[in-house]
Order: C-alpha cells, then sequence, then structure tokens
C-alpha cells in the first residue's frame, strides 16, 4: 500500500506576500473563470498590496489565508473571513492540478473552520462557478449544500457562481 503523502496547512505569515502571488496568479491561470478576476489585472497589481495582503491576513480572526504544503511545496491556498455574527466565507480555494485528489481541499476547509470555530463561526458559506462541476461534486461531497435563495444566492448569481453552505460542527 502507497503512503499518503504529508500535507501540511499553515497560516500565511507576514513574509508571504510574493507566495501568495504566485498561487494567486498559478490558480488563475488554470481556472480564468472561476476567481473574477482577469490574470492581467492580477499580474498588474502592485507587490506592495500582496505584502500588505499576506501581513493583513497573517493574524487576528477578520481575514486569513492557509497555504498547503507538499515536499517543499506550497500547492494550494484558500481565503477565509468573517462576516459577523458567526459565518465563515470562504474564498479563492485552489489546490495545484498535481496534488488534486490527495485530500489538500478537504484538509484546507478543515483547516479554515477550525479558524472559524476559534471566533465561534457556526456555518461556512462559499460560491463556486456554476460551470465547474467537479468542484460542485467535491463540495457536495463534505455535505455543501446549494442555497436556493436569500442575499448569498443573488450574489452568486450575478457571477455565474452557486452559493454553497455547511455547518460547521465542533471536532469530535
Amino acid at each position: 500500500m502507497e503512503a499518503t503523502p504529508a500535507i501540511r496547512i499553515r497560516r500565511i505569515t507576514r513574509e508571504d506576500g510574493l507566495t501568495l502571488r504566485d498561487l494567486r496568479l498559478r490558480s488563475i491561470a488554470d481556472a480564468p473563470e472561476a476567481f473574477g478576476q482577469p490574470l492581467e489585472e492580477a499580474r498588474g497589481r502592485p507587490e506592495k498590496e500582496w505584502h500588505r495582503s499576506a501581513r493583513q491576513s497573517s493574524h487576528g480572526d477578520n481575514r486569513t489565508w492557509l497555504l498547503a504544503e507538499l515536499d517543499r511545496s506550497v500547492i494550494g491556498l484558500v481565503q477565509g473571513r468573517k462576516r459577523r455574527p458567526r459565518t465563515l466565507l470562504l474564498f479563492s480555494m485552489w489546490v495545484d492540478p498535481s496534488a488534486r485528489r490527495l485530500g489538500v481541499g478537504r484538509a484546507l476547509i478543515d483547516s479554515l473552520e477550525s479558524w472559524g470555530r476559534g471566533w465561534d463561526a457556526s456555518e461556512t458559506i462559499l460560491w463556486v462557478y456554476g460551470a465547474n462541476d467537479d468542484a460542485i461534486e467535491f463540495y457536495r461531497e463534505l455535505d455543501f449544500e446549494v442555497i436556493e435563495g436569500g442575499q448569498d444566492a443573488e450574489a452568486g448569481t450575478r457571477f455565474g457562481a452557486l452559493a454553497m453552505r455547511r455547518d460547521i460542527h465542533s471536532p469530535v
């Protein structure tokens, strides 16, 4: 039997601005329709903005970026934001194609929800590009359900995205 690779999830640090830039550019190039930002726009973003984003997301409970590492390579990321009072918003999740189906996405979401439990989050909401059947199926396997109506559903519709949610449970 083949051993499962050791995936490490960590919170972004103040020094990870260029790593964040690299991952965002890779993710947008891989799936341009999925992230709501044109690649050229992301490429044109000043370096100091990437550093500021990493710095702001490296501490506190308002926002974070989590990075996935495998064999000293950063192979995935996810952004979380707090929406008061108790909603965790999940954005911009991406896993490098070479690392898909290894449990990286699940580990990123589990770690993000662990961060959310730290400030008493009770649910996770995300938006997924409506034509991305693989991603929709992945989220359904993790017990996310499509939100049929309301503000979150309407916000996604404008961008061709589905809103999905699931409850955050305490670890067993």
